[in-house]
């Protein structure tokens, strides 16, 4: 999100181009008149206050799986969020907002903390940390922006069961709501040309990191090495668990969107869904690239494609994403067990896939709340890459020192292997306020296909959400 569109000043007064659509002033809880449109705030607090947060009940089946460790009957507290903004001097915005991951045990941690420049008519510069411009679903991050409890399979979230992972399945390229630190530059073209995009935004990132958080420290006397890669392989950090507030690698990520909008459906953006009924359609294209791991050896690309159409409160989205990662793995040897010394290989894996959700509100005036919204979810993803080979011993793997309770290895015999991954969901948003929502999914992850070796059985998960925006 860009905050104010082009200039701050000129107070447009579109609700949505805030943090949340729920925001309010903290001013108006003094004993001080609330700013008006028509004058920037200069009375009270000069920022305002705005979050959400989400208390989930859910029912994971079967009961007795194949693989995962599972609770029935989980109650948790996910996208937890909370934030500030406004003007800094001279009328320069800023925003600086936390997120308490559940992951994490609700310790804050820094999510966002940028300044925007847009004195400049048509351009806005954005230098910090902030949310990468990098298909529609990733600015649609907190809980009050989405229809559903779940997320489509293509930005499965690491705080809520968004993903079932088995050995040689389908990851997706990046979790929703990913956020990096570094520059953006965006422009937005006068008047309405049909050959120009309505947005087209270029950035410069630190990039995704690796899963194990092997950064560079800045030195101190008790840390003057460079850690060495791990025994047990690289991996890319696809959910960015890891909140580096410096890069890992002396290479950065290069990226960037351009967006096409018709109708109500052109900017400012994000628009949160099922908040209203618009009519247009958007087109965008997305591309992101660079190097993960410390050594700065291992390449990740990924293209994305997004659609949205909607008229009247009818809605269809769509994404389509192509990512190349390359990863580093234990060899195995011809008994089955790890070389010894380890030694590490090289290969890399391609996964592509898309969704499409229709949505329709189906009671637009409620005897009781604002709106009852239907939604329906199809995902597929696909894994083209080596076929890893899963040691799950009854006791840890002890691997240079390091315990492990499972590693996954490279098998010199083993030819390269496509997997599949279906998801559909089927779910319900009440819209009570307009800061209260109440979430029903039932989401279904077809297995069949998605391994090659443990694993196979289907899992179903039944879901209720309360979404508390402000």
């Amino acid at each position: 999100m860009f905050g104010a569109l082009r200039t701050l000043g000129s107070c447009r007064c579109f609700p949505f181009l805030s943090l949340s659509v729920l925001s309010f002033s903290l001013s108006y809880l003094l004993p001080v008149p609330r700013a008006s449109c028509e004058e920037p705030a200069r009375r009270g607090f000069p920022w305002k206050l705005s979050g959400s947060f989400s208390l989930n009940w859910r029912n994971v089946g079967p009961r007795r799986p194949d693989f995962e460790t599972q609770i029935q009957n989980e109650v948790y507290l996910a996208d937890l969020f909370f934030a500030f903004d406004g003007p800094m001097h001279d009328g320069i915005p800023y925003v600086i907002e936390f997120q308490m991951p559940t992951g994490g045990q609700g310790q804050p941690s820094l999510y966002r903390f940028n300044i925007q420049y847009d004195k400049i008519s048509h351009w806005n510069f954005q230098l910090g940390k902030f949310l990468v411009p990098f298909g529609r679903y990733n600015e649609l991050y907190r809980p009050d922006m989405f229809l559903t409890v779940t997320r489509p399979l293509l930005y499965a979230s690491p705080d809520s069961l968004d993903l079932v992972v088995r050995l040689n399945s389908p990851r997706p390229p990046f979790s929703s709501g990913y956020t990096d630190i570094g520059a953006r530059a965006s422009y937005y073209p006068p008047g309405d040309h049909r050959i120009w995009p309505n947005e087209a935004t270029v950035f410069v990132v630190n990039g995704l990191s690796e899963a194990s958080n092997r950064s560079r420290t800045f030195p101190r006397p008790d840390n003057l090495g460079v850690p060495g890669p791990p025994p047990n392989g690289i991996s890319i950090d696809f959910g960015h668990e890891n909140n580096n507030l410096a890069d890992n690698n002396n290479n950065k990520a290069i990226g960037g969107r351009v967006v096409y909008a018709l109708g109500s459906l052109d900017l400012p953006w994000p628009i949160p869904e099922g908040k209203r009924d618009l009519n247009g359609i958007t087109f965008g294209v997305s591309a992101m690239g660079g190097q993960y791991n410390l050594e700065g050896t291992l390449n990740y690309t990924v293209l994305g494609f997004d659609m949205a159409f909607e008229y009247q409160g009818l809605n269809v989205a769509a994404e389509y994403m192509h990512s190349y990662t390359d990863f580093r793995s234990p060899l195995l040897s011809s008994t089955g067990t790890l070389l010894s010394p380890i030694q590490l290989a090289t290969d890399y894996e391609a996964v592509q896939g898309y969704f499409v959700q229709t949505s329709y509100p189906l009671l637009r005036r409620p005897r009781w709340g604002k709106r009852l919204t239907g939604v329906a979810v199809y995902n597929q993803m696909f894994r083209r890459g080596p076929g890893l080979s899963l040691l799950l011993p009854p006791s840890p793997i002890n691997i240079n020192g390091s315990n492990f309770t499972s590693v996954a290895a490279f098998d010199p015999n083993a030819t390269r292997v496509g997997t599949r991954m279906d998801k559909l969901t089927l779910g319900f948003n009440f819209q009570v306020t307009d800061h209260i929502i109440w979430k029903y999914d039932y989401s279904y992850w077809s297995l069949v296909r998605a391994t090659t070796q443990t694993g196979r059985r289907d899992v179903y998960q039944h879901t209720l959400s309360v979404v508390m925006g402000f």
